[in-house]
């Protein structure tokens, strides 16, 4: 048995667990959607009367917003306002760092900069990433990036409200949710995380707690 460099839990797999692996996969897989999304989302959102004056200034607002830009198109804020870039590391300027690093750690051609191709590449050498000494800052950043992404769109991932009480906090607050890996987290303690073999043991715990005879 060994740690799992990202959730310290014991796993039978070299450097990883299979649930964070699963995990990783799962935000790779859903980068690309999420980046549409917020594509989608970059336009900026008009309130109250066109005609009123909204401040002082007699430049007329940018239709777009910046945050989205910047994030989705390496200095796109530049070329509209003249301004660094801040915030954020673009979606491709994280994906291709890490892209770039498997390519060369594997001998391999670096490919394109685009989502599609970066997350594919990336896809394709998910195990052995999952393998090495930094899959632990790998799958901070990418999971940082997923968080970014949906409060930039306003969009939340899907979560599935569970019947069971989580084993630390005692709440009927654990969930699942889409794309995390995790068959079961608490939503008020990180570290409730759960397999799915976990899941099932605390289920079953559970009910026989339930059906067990009372002493009066």
């Amino acid at each position: 048995m060994t740690e799992c460099a990202v959730c310290g839990r014991d796993s039978d797999l070299p450097r990883t667990c299979r649930p964070c692996r699963n995990r990783i996969r799962g935000v790779l897989l859903a980068l690309p959607e999420a980046v549409a999304q917020t594509w989608m989302a970059r336009h900026r959102v008009q309130r109250g009367n066109s005609n009123e004056r909204v401040s002082a200034s007699k430049e007329a607002p940018l239709p777009l917003r910046l945050d989205v830009l910047s994030l989705l198109g390496p200095s796109a804020d530049q070329v509209l306002s003249g301004e660094e870039q801040e915030g954020p590391v673009p979606v491709v300027g994280v994906l291709s760092s890490w892209a770039d690093l498997v390519a060369e750690q594997t001998r391999q051609k670096p490919v394109s900069h685009t989502v599609s191709t970066l997350t594919q590449f990336l896809l394709d050498h998910v195990e052995w990433v999952c393998r090495q000494a930094w899959v632990a800052d790998f799958a901070e950043e990418l999971e940082g990036l997923m968080k970014t992404l949906r409060r930039v769109s306003g969009i939340e991932p899907v979560r599935i409200l569970l019947p069971t009480t989580c084993p630390t906090c005692d709440l009927r607050v654990m969930v699942r949710e889409e794309g995390s890996g995790w068959a079961a987290e608490c939503r008020y303690c990180p570290a409730v995380k759960l397999s799915a073999r976990e899941y099932g043991q605390l289920v079953a715990a559970q009910a026989q707690a339930v059906s067990a005879p009372r002493e009066v």
